[in-house]
């Protein structure tokens, strides 16, 4: 059924063209440049690309009397294949971002007339803000986590934009999506933590500043030259960010902290202008907008709430942004390419992250792309560096080792964004076990044409899952696995936090396996655009000790 939203939003772009015709530019704003030429093979077009706007809404929505009824109704039967519907379903029916934005707009504008008007003389409530909280984090550094994404980024730029700080980046190296946003909103790249004065050595006053912390807070996920400092909990002075406290967070003095239950970091910044009547900037805003649109797949996420939704309306109108779903489409198409670009190593480890339930180690990397076809071209390496990686998790130094720490299980999902649909790469017989009680009846194949199996007790087409529409790691994926974790279900090896002290640093059965995988990390190494691995020696030495297959060459 379609919503008369499609209809609405044809008949302005007709009205607003002054003729029975919509251009192609036209045509390409309210569809998206890649899907017009879908148009042009239904729909008979001029020679510059103009289409009759009556024969499209006939193609969409079939014959006349029925587009009469979308008005009347607000539903009609449509004329066309699934497979068109699901084409131009966000013409069809209004994205989460359109619904908001129709939502919330009237609201916003008058929330954004009265920031600009009252930002020289704030009221009581801001008054109270600026003067009791904003110089708490006065002339911080503001840094994000490891494995950087564009939220730590918007969050630690925004956060010392308002709060007179210096935004700093936790890693030298920031993937497309970010690149994309900080060229869209016109912004230059945070210089890294630990080549800024102040962060590590003293500025050019001798001083060392105090530092916030940004869409984080376990120790684990700080810049490892933070987290090495001794007196880095006297450094830490605020902490803003939107997920759990960690057990291991503590301080040695209060310190500034906003923590709120909302789909992005951002949105806790963007509220903080606005708590304090402070104008948004252009260029703030889309970084912040940009950041709220990537963390909450753009407003679809089960993580979303109406804050995110609320705050996205505002920065669109401080941000000067008409078209919120294309930028959150070529964001991803970014990220995307800078994702599959990098490799099997990188993809593997560039969003991971470990979780224990009952006993149980598992890791969690997620892929967000908007084509996984790319990403399973490499799905032979991709297993091959889940299972480097489970074992990788049990390395103390150069030549200690325990087995306890090492992951029961390791796991890719592969989130499709467009469809909001996720696959699962499955690297071996524990994996498969796990996944087939935490998504029952799901369908298995072969992740990749030709591909041998991982391992004796799985098979090659065993290695993919299709779970669904779900996308959400912290509200889906994990839920699904603590459920099965948590209860009394077993598989055909015990977890690895079981194993006696003298089975954890035994290298008796693994000892050619470690080898060889201490040989692949020394011939590893970096073309300037990712990292190259020769999996043959690991592949073999695998092979030889388990019997499994050699499925990379």
């Amino acid at each position: 059924m379609a919503p008369s939203g499609a209809h609405s939003r044809l008949t302005e772009a007709l009205n607003s063209s002054r003729s029975d015709l919509l251009t192609r530019d036209q045509l390409e704003r309210l569809l998206g440049p890649e899907n017009v030429e879908v148009v042009y093979q239904a729909v008979e077009s001029t020679g510059e690309g103009d289409v009759n706007t009556q024969e499209l809404l006939e193609w969409l929505y079939g014959p006349k009397e029925a587009i009469d009824d979308l008005e009347r109704q607000g539903s009609i039967k449509i004329g066309h294949t699934e497979d068109d519907i699901q084409k131009f379903g966000y013409l069809m029916e209004d994205s989460a971002c359109q619904t908001a934005l129709t939502r919330f707009r009237k609201k916003a504008l008058s929330l954004a007339h009265e920031i600009r008007e009252r930002s020289g003389k704030p009221q009581a409530e801001a008054y109270i803000e600026q003067l009791c909280v904003e110089k708490i984090l006065k002339g911080c550094l503001f840094v994000g986590h490891e494995k950087t994404d564009l939220d730590s980024i918007a969050g630690a730029i925004g956060g010392a934009y308002l709060w007179r700080g210096q935004a700093t980046s936790a890693e030298k190296e920031l993937n497309g999506e970010i690149m994309y946003a900080l060229k869209w909103a016109g912004l230059e790249v945070p210089p890294y933590f630990d080549a800024t004065p102040g962060a590590l050595v003293p500025d050019e006053h001798g001083k060392l500043l105090p530092i916030c912390l940004v869409d984080h807070n376990e120790e684990k996920q700080m810049v490892p030259s933070l987290r090495s400092l001794p007196n880095r909990k006297k450094r830490i002075v605020g902490l803003i960010d939107h997920h759990a406290l960690a057990e291991n967070m503590s301080s040695e003095k209060p310190l500034f902290m906003d923590v709120r239950p909302w789909g992005s970091m951002s949105s806790i910044i963007a509220h903080s202008f606005i708590r304090g009547h402070r104008v948004i900037p252009k260029s703030i805003a889309r970084i912040l907008l940009a950041a709220i649109l990537s963390d909450t797949l753009n407003l679809q996420s089960v993580t979303t709430t109406n804050a995110d939704r609320f705050l996205v309306t505002v920065l669109c109108l401080f941000g000067e942004c008409e078209n919120p779903d294309q930028l959150a489409r070529d964001m991803f198409r970014s990220k995307t390419e800078w994702i599959v670009n990098l490799g099997a190593y990188e993809m593997t480890r560039g969003d991971q992250k470990d979780f224990s339930c009952n006993g149980w180690k598992f890791g969690i990397s997620v892929l967000e792309v908007t084509d996984v076809e790319p990403v399973l071209r490499v799905a032979d390496e991709l297993i091959m560096e889940l299972r480097i990686l489970k074992v990788e998790k049990g390395k103390i130094d150069h030549d200690e080792h325990d087995r306890r720490k090492e992951l029961d299980f390791a796991f890719i999902f592969v989130v499709d964004v467009t469809k909001q649909e996720s696959q699962l790469l499955i690297a071996g017989g524990r994996e498969l076990a796990l996944a087939r009680a935490a998504f029952p009846e799901r369908p298995l194949m072969s992740a990749k044409p030709g591909l041998e199996a991982p391992g004796s007790t799985i098979r090659a087409d065993e290695t993919l899952m299709h779970v669904g529409g779900i996308v959400s790691r912290k509200a889906e994926f994990v839920p699904a696995f603590f459920a099965v974790l948590s209860s009394s279900w077993q598989t055909h090896k015990p977890a690895n936090s079981t194993l006696s002290e003298e089975q954890a640093r035994s290298k008796e059965a693994e000892d050619e396996i470690h080898k060889a995988m201490r040989t692949l990390d020394q011939d590893s190494y970096s073309d300037s655009v990712h990292i190259v691995r020769n999996y043959k020696k690991l592949s073999l030495a695998m092979h030889e000790k388990t019997n499994i297959p050699q499925a990379v060459q």
